[in-house]
């Protein structure tokens, strides 16, 4: 059960860091084509 646990967690987290590496890259450019 710890495993389970484990692995859903390392999802959650990897999961999250995508959705925030996107948010981040997505203000990026939309500050880059507001510079323009």
């Amino acid at each position: 059960m710890g495993s389970l646990w484990r692995r859903l967690a390392w999802f959650a987290g990897l999961w999250l860091g995508g959705v925030l590496a996107v948010a981040a890259l997505a203000y990026l450019i939309r500050l880059g084509m507001g510079l323009y």
